[in-house]
């Protein structure tokens, strides 16, 4: 025993090196890519924050842009942060309904052609989204070929336009941002053992209850991903709310771009982008504590 106390002292000592040395190893792959997260979001970030407390005009700091804030809370911004939310809430809701099916055929498709399927589904990211939107003004016009065959077919009246309304800028937002929650669905329909749903129809499941009670809960970590993927970028997704919207379709950021550009009271724009962001990071943090929840759970059944 008492050659063991140096032995295991030593070992000990060996261990302790090897995960210093490891977890220095850790941080000088961290380093750069910390580094530029903090140069390109974290320093614009505080920039901004700080520029909500300047003045309008000179080089004084004044709580101006926040008292406007105030003023104008109950009948212009509180209206657009609920639009916001729900824009965004509905986008979620759809991209997920449209993008799970998508992702179940892709995921039980034959191997030679899904990679083929999932490059479709990632071409999207190689145009931009301006040029997208662009397109769907053309196909919605109300001279377009879309409008003139739903007039002859009767389906619209005469007074019905495709375009600048509500229900065109959530068309967008959900054709924009399906590949982001096709992508996560995939990536756990992929991962999910589908004899577990073999099991409850044998053990007398219907297929409702088989998908409600074993497939759902299967991918719910997709769907949670899937989730954060589409409802934090929609919150500040501008272009298409400003290209195929109108006045009533104005969501916060669109507040953001007018207060910066048009009307150039940076402090107020900066103010609201600090809400925007704090918006964002509040649905972030939701959407993690799903998350975390859901792996608790797992390790608990485990």
């Amino acid at each position: 025993m008492k050659h063991g106390v140096p032995r295991n002292e030593e070992a000990a000592a060996v261990v302790h090196a090897v995960n210093v040395r490891r977890r220095l190893g850790e941080w000088l792959l961290t380093l750069p890519s910390l580094g530029m997260l903090i140069l390109l979001v974290g320093i614009p970030m505080i920039v901004i924050l700080l520029t909500a407390f300047r003045q309008r005009t000179g080089d004084g700091w004044s709580l101006d842009a926040i008292r406007n804030i105030s003023a104008a809370w109950e009948t212009l911004h509180w209206p657009i942060i609920k639009r916001t939310l729900f824009y965004s809430s509905i986008t979620t809701v759809l991209t997920i309904l449209i993008g799970m099916p998508v992702a179940y055929l892709i995921a039980r498709a034959n191997t030679k052609i899904r990679g083929f399927l999932i490059l479709l589904i990632m071409i999207p990211f190689w145009t931009n989204m301006l040029v997208h939107v662009s397109a769907w003004r053309v196909v919605l016009h109300p001279d377009g070929v879309l409008r003139q065959t739903l007039l002859w077919l009767g389906i619209i009246g005469e007074a019905d336009y495709l375009l600048n309304n509500a229900g065109a800028v959530i068309l967008l937002m959900v054709y924009v941002f399906l590949p982001f929650a096709i992508l996560p669905l995939y990536a756990a329909i992929e991962k999910f053992d589908f004899t577990l749903l073999e099991s409850a129809r044998d053990l007398g499941a219907s297929r409702m209850q088989s998908l409600v009670r074993v497939f759902l809960p299967g991918i719910s970590g997709g769907i949670v991903a899937a989730a954060m993927l589409v409802f934090v970028p929609v919150m500040g997704c501008y272009i298409i709310p400003d290209l195929v919207g109108n006045y009533s379709t104005t969501i916060i950021s669109n507040i953001i771009i007018q207060r910066a550009l048009t009307d150039r009271n940076m402090p107020e724009a900066a103010a609201l982008s600090g809400l925007l962001l704090l918006g964002m990071i509040l649905a972030w943090a939701v959407f993690r504590v799903l998350r975390v929840m859901k792996n608790r759970k797992e390790g608990g059944g485990a």
